[in-house]
């Protein structure tokens, strides 16, 4: 492409990011909320719990969403600007039901409890004219006391997590308070048309099911003709019973089921009364937490508001997270965050469990996969989680369109690639492939990139991503007008991807949490560190970068060369390994093999039955020492490494096993549905083919440029380490092979056409 061509579009591009920045800037001004800690913010602080223990409130009200408590300010300001506020990334096993939600946060970890919250009743409730007190009797052998609510479907969900991948242990949490004999009550129900709907029970039960005091029955509602359904919440009722509890240490969990109501009758409902009763129904949460407030004990009593389900049908927004209120026990206004994500504003359902615990001076054993909630402290908490919010719904929704869209370009590129390779004489094809196989290179720095870039819609953030893209590309094409040495694009892309990720890294990885290529907070697979994603790319880049730097100096001193190496895959590694960055564990194994293997293969270390050993050792090691290490620190900032080791510790050999089954089953899935397998498959089948046919060719390049060999065979050794060692492997295989298959495609295509130099 001419030199004028290269710089007008390098000026086209420059200008669409100025003009969108531009805009956007002046047209957002809202309060945000950065992805890592500081950046205009506190640092997080645990909270001070008292030493003499009062009263936790936990208050849950499925269906609330964070647009209720910001689109109604006269029911909510009073409340939420005397708390701190987060929103709640929340993990189940199964369907995100409230049978599953509300049973995973007593358990402090994921769990499948599908279909049972119908059975939670109060002993002397029937089920089929039978009491229920004399139903759980005959299913478990045990008598609860007359006070007592029940969870009858207790050995049923025992049975469904037998084989739990977390080791959850159902109704951990109540079972801890009773070991310290703290009481636990219940209070309040979902029931709707007749229907009952209990979830609440297993949130607060023991081990066993049982509940010792409260009440979940129909006690608490009151008949309403005006309301949905007929049936409500009594506050009358309610409110005294929670008050008199203040009086006494001890969790009380009360589930407010109106809003769960109306998403039941949502179907039936003209919109206009949707809104009507949704209002009430806000009201009444309103009133009962402005009353609790003004009669609890500030300094010792702890209040949580929790909308344990996400989503609906019914809702006045996506609700992907949900809004989650901490006050008392002198928690300063500002926003929630944990240990668990690291990331301001956001926290983790299974965070509850042991926030509670904390709250009695108990920690949390190591089935429960959460930490205590933390506080930063800041003003405009509300309208900061609002723009928050905002973000992570746009991301999760552009995610899957632009990410598709970029595998089948990929796809079709590398099909048209064989096109060419087998039918070199179609040159303007042949024009047209050089640059595009640069710009998928592109793509993984520009999704990273674009995050510095203002957007509030898809459209502005493909534009902004096709825009980055085609600059990168143009600035590369642009070098290469006036220095033809073949290696540069790969030098110039690779390492400046790979640059850009360690930067990402050592800063905290703020640019990695809000790419649509990096890990997602709704999902809530990873919070911090590096995702599998990224991880691929990294190790894909690196290789590919230095290698073709070390085949364009070739001249250069070998020892040098090799100290340099060793150098930047020494700190690539510690980026991706070191705990106080979020170990990636299957990344560290993958990494290291990776990484070591080219270098020695770069050092001219013939390989055999001894070197594989040893290399397998020294992988080995360096997951020992990332343990130790991890489990020498403070609970609180242990990384995922050494929250394994400890569960392993305390569960034994068979918890090994579990991880081990975990991760062939997320990967044995992943295979089947995502379509980053294709990116997988369709690189490697490509790599083979070119190893055949055009006859000579691959051998002719490799056999002159060796290292480039090299780096083509650490990157194969990389992805396919990566699927071996992580739980979603098959991601980070093929995001390594875009700098596998596009570079040789592109290398063959030069070559056929006499582009690459015959010799050294």
């Amino acid at each position: 492409m001419k030199k004028s061509y290269l710089w007008a579009i390098m000026i086209i591009s420059i200008t669409i990011i100025l003009t969108v920045f531009v805009w956007s800037s002046g047209t957002d001004k809202a309060a945000k909320v950065p992805a890592v800690y500081g950046y205009g913010l506190f640092q997080p602080e645990a909270v001070d719990y008292p030493s003499r223990p009062g009263h936790v409130y936990l208050i849950t009200v499925d269906r609330l969403a964070l647009q209720d408590l910001a689109g109604h300010p006269d029911l909510f300001n009073e409340i939420t600007g005397q708390a701190a506020l987060g929103l709640m990334s929340v993990g189940v096993e199964g369907g995100l039901t409230a049978d599953n939600t509300y049973t995973s946060i007593g358990a402090g970890a994921p769990v499948n409890a599908s279909d049972t919250g119908a059975h939670g009743l109060n002993n002397h409730e029937l089920l089929q004219g039978i009491p229920a007190g004399e139903i759980f009797r005959q299913r478990t052998g045990l008598i609860a006391q007359a006070d007592a609510v029940l969870q009858l479907d207790i050995a049923r969900i025992k049975k469904i997590n037998e084989a739990n991948r977390y080791s959850a242990v159902p109704g951990l949490l109540g079972t801890l308070l009773q070991e310290q004999r703290v009481a636990v009550s219940v209070l309040g129900s979902a029931d709707s048309n007749g229907k009952t709907a209990r979830p609440v029970v297993a949130l607060a039960m023991n081990k066993d099911g049982i509940v010792n005091s409260g009440d979940v029955s129909d006690n608490l509602l009151v008949y309403d003709p005006s309301f949905p359904g007929g049936m409500r919440t009594d506050y009358d009722k309610l409110l005294p019973l929670l008050l008199e509890r203040h009086r006494h240490p001890g969790l009380t969990v009360v589930e407010l089921g109106d809003l769960e109501r109306l998403e039941v009758q949502g179907k039936f409902l003209e919109e206009s009364v949707l809104q009507i009763k949704r209002r009430e129904a806000l009201a009444g949460v309103a009133n009962l937490l402005t009353q609790l407030l003004g009669q609890m004990e500030r300094e010792k009593d702890l209040l949580l508001l929790v909308s344990p389900t996400p989503r609906g049908e019914y809702l006045p927004d996506t609700n992907y997270v949900t809004p989650v209120l901490a006050a008392g026990c002198s928690i300063t206004p500002g926003l929630l965050t944990s240990p668990t994500t690291k990331r301001p504003g956001i926290v983790r359902n299974t965070d509850l469990a042991p926030t509670i615990l904390a709250y009695y001076q108990l920690n949390a054993p190591a089935q429960m996969y959460g930490r205590p909630l933390q506080v930063i402290s800041t003003d405009q908490s509300l309208a900061r989680l609002t723009s928050l919010y905002g973000q992570l719904e746009l991301i999760y929704q552009s995610r899957s369109p632009v990410l598709h869209n970029y595998v089948l370009v990929l796809l079709i590129l590398v099909l048209l690639s064989l096109a060419a390779i087998f039918l070199p004489h179609n040159k303007v094809l042949v024009q047209l492939l050089k640059p595009m196989l640069l710009a998928i290179m592109a793509v993984p720095v520009s999704l990273l990139m674009v995050t510095l870039l203002p957007h509030d819609s898809l459209v502005v953030l493909v534009l902004e991503i096709v825009t980055l893209t085609i600059g990168i590309t143009a600035a590369i094409s642009l070098r290469m007008v006036r220095h033809t040495n073949v290696w540069e694009p790969f030098i110039i892309i690779s390492l400046f991807t790979s640059l850009c990720i360690l930067i990402d890294l050592f800063c905290g990885a703020p640019l990695q949490k809000q790419s649509l290529l990096g890990y997602d907070p709704i999902a809530g697979a990873r919070f911090y560190g590096i995702g599998n994603e990224y991880m691929g790319v990294l190790l894909g880049s690196t290789i590919i970068g230095i290698t073709a730097l070390i085949t364009r100096f070739t001249t250069c001193s070998r020892k040098a060369i090799l100290a340099g190496t060793g150098l930047y895959f020494i700190i690539t590694l510690y980026a991706i390994a070191a705990p106080e960055y979020g170990t990636n564990v299957g990344g560290s194994l993958a990494g290291a093999f990776a990484l070591l293997v080219t270098f020695l293969l770069l050092a001219r270390v013939k390989f055999n039955f001894q070197t594989i050993l040893k290399t397998v050792g020294s992988v080995g090691i360096l997951l020992l020492l990332l343990i130790i290490y991890d489990l020498q620190r403070p609970l609180e900032s242990q990384s995922h490494i050494g929250r394994t080791a400890n569960l392993i510790l305390q569960s034994g050999p068979v918890e090994m096993l579990n991880i081990i089954h975990r991760k062939l089953s997320m990967n044995i899935k992943l295979i089947k549905y995502t379509i980053w397998s294709r990116v997988f498959l369709a690189s490697l089948a490509s790599l083979v083919i070119l190893f055949y046919r055009p006859i000579g060719v691959i051998q002719r390049i490799f056999s002159h440029y060796t290292d480039m060999y090299i780096g083509f065979i650490g990157v194969t050794t990389a992805s396919i380490m990566a699927l071996i060692f992580n739980d979603s492997g098959v991601v980070a295989a093929a995001t390594a092979m875009i700098f596998g298959a596009p570079p040789l495609l592109y290398l063959v295509i030069r070559s056929l056409h006499s582009e690459i130099p015959a010799q050294k």
